[in-house]
């Protein structure tokens, strides 16, 4: 069984070393936009691609020698777009049971630099976060569980939580959230390592955090879209991680396992939200106004024959259905539900849960 201290340690570890990334490379669609590459600069343990002339700021701090954490905050020059990856107030989290209530600790408390809280999956962490840390009343106008990353991320989880002698599962969420005039973004993924069997402490972290906030709400597409592009080009610096994980002994092994299983999953979960934006004509740095959109040109034909009875719309997976023709672009949910996107062909919001019908 693994002593509660360094399953708390693991955790953090595994926070820290997917926040940093692994394995990836540039997106080619950022290459559009002036990015730059910003090294972190405490320990030297990643790079990230940053758009040229915001303001960057943060990097590893490390609260004891196993209590290291990563945070990044990049302000847009106008100071309208506000971007994060990870956050430095975010603790490891212990659940509560017979041993703390023994002990006369209350949910809530912090002990040792680890909160007391019931586990919250990514969609549950994503939707407290806005009125924790963005906004104090924040309107949560939709939430969600990405059911692929989830899946996958966690066969890869419990594999190696086993390793370690506990049993661990993973969720990722994402949520978009509303405060007066100003519109944000939220993803999640919260991991949760229990005892296999017997009696333990259960332990579990926001092991990823990303997200923005923008005053001007039609920047939001954009926001997205310069979010995924930075996680998209996160490098590990290998050294840093190996020094990382050789103080977790005999878990080091599993220990970089996971993390990079965590991090592949939400690169290649950007990469695809990148595409994405590339493909709605985020192409370049913001400058105040609201970016520039590439129509489609087909948009306006469509519109000519609005009401004129339906098409038929297909995707690249080979799922069709008949649609309105006043519909100027269509798009399909996670559920399968059809429903139409906006006048520039752009999907219905930018939760990253739509693949478009033609």
């Amino acid at each position: 069984m693994m002593r509660h201290g360094l399953k708390r340690y693991l955790l953090s570890a595994f926070g820290v070393l997917f926040t940093c990334g692994a394995n990836a490379g540039p997106q080619a669609a950022a290459e559009a936009i002036d990015f730059v590459t910003w090294r972190e600069p405490n320990e030297g343990a990643y790079t990230i691609r940053v758009p040229l002339g915001w303001k960057i700021s943060g990097g590893i701090r490390r609260r004891t020698p196993v209590d290291m954490r990563s945070a990044l905050n990049v302000v847009s020059p106008d100071g309208v777009i506000h971007l994060f990856i990870g956050d430095y107030d975010v603790p490891p989290a212990r659940e509560p049971d017979a041993a703390t209530r023994t002990a006369g600790l209350r949910e809530g408390q912090v002990y040792d630099g680890t909160i007391l809280a019931r586990y919250q999956t990514g969609v549950g962490f994503a939707q407290k976060y806005p009125g924790w840390k963005l906004c104090r009343q924040a309107d949560i106008v939709q939430s969600g569980i990405l059911r692929k990353e989830t899946e996958t991320l966690n066969a890869e989880v419990a594999q190696y939580g086993r390793r370690m002698a506990t049993a661990a599962s993973a969720s990722v969420g994402e949520v978009i959230f509303r405060c007066g005039e100003a519109e944000g973004f939220v993803m999640a993924t919260t991991v949760v390592a229990r005892p296999a069997i017997g009696p333990g402490a259960s332990v579990w972290s926001a092991f990823q955090l990303a997200g923005f906030i923008t005053r001007d709400s039609a920047q939001g597409y954009f926001a997205k879209y310069i979010l995924s592009s930075m996680l998209a080009s996160l490098q590990m610096n290998h050294d840093w991680e190996r020094r990382a994980a050789q103080a977790a002994g005999q878990y080091a092994g599993a220990m970089m396992q996971l993390s990079n299983a965590v991090t592949q999953s939400a690169v290649q979960h950007a990469r695809r939200q990148a595409a994405l934006g590339s493909a709605g004509g985020w192409n370049h740095p913001n400058t105040g106004g609201v970016p520039k959109i590439t129509h489609d040109p087909a948009v306006e034909q469509r519109r000519d024959i609005a009401n004129r009875g339906s098409r038929r719309v297909c995707d690249d997976q080979g799922t069709c259905a008949s649609v309105d023709n006043s519909w100027a672009s269509v798009w399909r949910n996670h559920e399968n539900k059809v429903v139409p996107g906006s006048s520039s062909g752009r999907p219905p919001d930018y939760s990253g849960q739509w693949t478009q019908m033609k």
